[in-house]
């Protein structure tokens, strides 16, 4: 009944989702969702932090407070800020408390201030000053470092929404969906969403489980290096253009691989809240009007998909001359029964992309089951192309394509 902002997977085996008018949500592995704990005011972050007598503790900041529940302890979260000393009341007032763990201490945004829970549970709502003029919304932990990226003051739109370190580290700044490599060196986006939009705080998560490796020396008082484990960094956008709002994939899954974006699954919804990955399951919050929800992948299921691919620019001739595009020939894996392929195109990068037709018999799809080569006619002049396949699938099962060529005079 509210947006789920912040995502926790808990040490007790439960996921926990943290809402944007204070409700908790409790989520275990077969995706029942109980109510736990309203706290009748936004919850603006969240995580999991533990305490040098073996405790551990799910922390949550409203606007003003810090929060914290012991973890199992008590089923009906009686047991909130149970501990003397809590709720902490001095955080400064922001839209965003994102939380992380980094050097040993639980790191709190703060606004122009960097709050800090340490493994002793002392406490602190001012660790670090930023530079004036800029306010702390997402952070991320790199090298027993923290890694806070920040918005100008008066500009929330146009700073770091979030931040991941996945293969590369990476973060998504500004309301028309630019991706900047986080690396504290370059300074220049480096891909774009296609349809623009944002990425909340919460709305970063890496494609498999994460572990890490860490370097620490006898006498330091942290650790002083860590990498992570992890190929893809998926990406909930929303306020994209239609039919481009959901959750992207960023990287690759082997080393000789290129980097690849993709829009991994479709969600147009006002607003994507919070992504995380649980046991190789992606969930996604999201609010769409007054509708809230959390989604799940389903493994057993394909959605249909889109290949879209580069620009084919026509050969230098005599101006007088215009290049045809004729054919368009897929080669591809037996096709499932009931699954279809599709081939659309577009010219001169003007208007909406044009359905092709197959050549033997003019139907809109081919759809033969375990066939291996489709052929569509085009029959358009231009000097630029841009193909599009669609792939229909039948249940779980889905077209693959191996080749396409494209034939033009």
């Amino acid at each position: 009944s509210d947006l789920i902002r912040f995502f926790v997977k808990c040490s007790d085996g439960f996921t926990y989702g943290f809402g944007n008018t204070g409700k908790v949500y409790k989520i275990d592995s077969d995706f029942y969702v109980r109510l736990v704990y309203n706290l009748r005011q936004p919850i603006k972050g969240a995580a999991e932090w533990f305490s040098s007598d073996g405790r551990a503790f799910l922390y949550f900041a409203s606007h003003t407070q810090l929060h914290r529940k012991e973890i199992p302890g008590r089923s009906d979260w009686n047991d909130v800020n149970k501990d003397n000393g809590w709720p902490k009341n001095n955080l400064t007032g922001a839209d965003w408390h994102t939380m992380r763990e980094a050097g040993g201490s639980l790191i709190i945004a703060n606004q122009y201030l960097l709050a800090l829970v340490g493994y002793d549970q002392s406490y602190t709502n001012e660790a670090v000053q930023l530079v004036p003029g800029n306010i702390a919304k997402t952070i991320v932990e790199r090298n027993g470092r923290t890694i806070a990226g920040t918005f100008p003051a008066g500009f929330p739109n146009k700073g770091v929404n979030a931040a991941i370190d996945s293969e590369v580290p990476m973060a998504q700044i500004g309301d028309d969906g630019e991706i900047f490599f986080a690396n504290m060196t370059d300074a220049i986006p480096v891909k774009r969403f296609p349809g623009g939009g944002r990425v909340n705080p919460g709305g970063v998560t890496n494609m498999v489980d994460a572990p890490n490796f860490f370097e620490w020396e006898q006498n330091a008082l942290s650790w002083i290096d860590r990498q992570v484990v992890a190929n893809m960094s998926m990406w909930g956008v929303y306020d994209a253009d239609a039919g481009k709002n959901g959750i992207y994939s960023i990287g690759r899954k082997h080393k000789n691989h290129p980097f690849v974006m993709n829009l991994e699954h479709l969600l147009e919804a006002d607003e994507i809240g919070a992504v995380v990955n649980v046991d190789g399951i992606l969930y996604a919050s999201y609010r769409d009007g007054t509708d809230f929800g959390v989604r799940v992948v389903d493994s057993t299921a394909k959605a249909t998909a889109a290949w879209e691919g580069l620009d084919l620019r026509a050969p230098i001739k005599k101006p007088i001359n215009i290049t045809n595009w004729a054919l368009a020939e897929l080669y591809m894996k037996p096709l499932p029964s009931g699954a279809s392929v599709q081939f659309w195109y577009r010219l001169n990068k003007t208007g909406a992309f044009v359905q092709a037709l197959i050549a033997d018999g003019g139907a809109s799809s081919f759809s033969t089951a375990n066939g291996e080569k489709a052929v569509f006619t085009i029959g358009g002049q231009g000097e630029i192309f841009e193909p599009k396949v669609v792939l229909v699938p039948n249940g779980n099962s889905s077209p693959e394509i191996h080749r396409i060529r494209i034939y033009f005079s």
